[in-house]
């Protein structure tokens, strides 16, 4: 079989920018000898051919974004662009930009933050697994074992405590994405999206304009889809925080029960543990009120 003649990333990017293909359509990729072809996707061929993975994937959309942020904005400097545009927001009743801010120096760090989560997860999951094996083998009579236990599952459960402030970080980090993405005016984009260079020239009275694109429609259509698969990587990494966190919940409730039955014999413990919970519980209705 012959080499496919791919496309670089650079001019991909550039093509889905101007809109010159449709990232909703597959692009028809030839070997290098003009023998065959090759039918794939936008999102594929950014996956095998241009060095992008699944793990940079939602970096390599931030950026994208970025780029096209700045080429509409630079479109929409043109008068006759631009008052076509404002035409169609009035019909919408909108004031407000209709570009997507995705502006955020935080974006690479929190990302590596949410791709270590399953192997942040896993040793969780390996020092439960110790630690249960080793309270199960318990000696009763041996208090400094006890003791040594009793170390163990308070290491583990502070493990589970960062764990938990790293999750609800990335959380609020990700509903604030969120939140941000649904400001977006998306009838508005959707409607530029069916909107071809011929309405921009009629409602401005000119036959011509060279800077206004023949696929203008096409760059509206491919911004909404970057942004629709933005969010739907964010919606991706709550249902992945949501599934640790339950996991990490779960283990942490069964540990402190192991606590409480390693030290069943020790009143003075058990009497700390009622007040600790007592506290617990009279702090969380003042947050309440």
């Amino acid at each position: 079989m012959s080499e496919i003649d791919f496309i670089d990333m650079r001019t991909l990017v550039k093509k889905m920018i101007m809109g010159e293909i449709q990232i909703n359509r597959p692009i028809t990729l030839t070997s290098t000898d003009r023998t065959e072809t090759e039918c794939i996707s936008f999102m594929s061929h950014i996956l095998k051919y241009n060095g992008v993975t699944k793990k940079n994937m939602f970096v390599f959309l931030n950026e994208t974004l970025s780029v096209f942020n700045m080429q509409l904005q630079k479109l929409m400097k043109n008068p006759n662009i631009n008052n076509y545009i404002q035409h169609v927001k009035s019909e919408w009743g909108v004031t407000e930009d209709i570009l997507h801010d995705n502006t955020n120096d935080e974006l690479e760090s929190n990302v590596k933050l949410l791709e270590e989560l399953v192997e942040n997860m896993n040793d969780l999951c390996s020092k439960f697994r110790d630690t249960n094996i080793k309270v199960d083998f318990n000696d009763d009579n041996d208090v400094v074992y006890e003791d040594e236990l009793i170390e163990n599952i308070d290491e583990f459960l502070s493990g589970v405590h960062k764990f938990k402030e790293h999750t609800d970080n990335l959380n609020n980090y990700i509903d604030e994405m969120v939140e941000s993405i649904d400001k977006v005016n998306m009838e508005v984009l959707m409607d530029l999206s069916m909107k071809g260079k011929l309405l921009y020239l009629k409602f401005n009275d000119i036959k011509r304009d060279d800077n206004i694109s023949g696929f203008i429609h096409n760059i509206f259509l491919n911004y909404i889809l970057i942004v629709n698969l933005i969010k739907k990587h964010l919606i991706y990494y709550k249902n992945v925080i949501k599934k640790v966190s339950e996991i990490s919940n779960n283990m942490s409730k069964y540990m402190k029960s192991n606590r409480v039955k390693l030290k069943k014999h020790d009143s003075m413990f058990l009497l700390k543990e009622q007040e600790e919970e007592l506290e617990k519980y009279f702090d969380a209705l003042m947050d309440v009120s």
